[in-house]
């Protein structure tokens, strides 16, 4: 997978999950490039991040009421 495509294939996951991008995560372009080279999947770089950081998954709706 391309540098470029790992970047947005991150990104889609960390705005599904947690709302933010990787931008919004304070990352780097040369700290993406550097993760990119581990060889790690997008998910399997998503997790770590998440776990390491300590995220919480965002829950769409929230506050909606379901119906009974």
């Amino acid at each position: 997978m391309s540098l470029e495509g790992w970047i947005k294939a991150v990104d889609l996951q960390m705005r599904r999950d947690w709302c933010i991008d990787s931008i919004d995560a304070g990352l780097s372009p040369e700290e993406l490039k550097r993760f990119w080279g581990h060889g790690e999947t997008p998910a399997e770089f998503v997790a770590w991040f998440a776990k390491k950081h300590d995220l919480l998954r965002f829950e769409q709706h929230p506050f909606r009421v379901r119906p009974r």
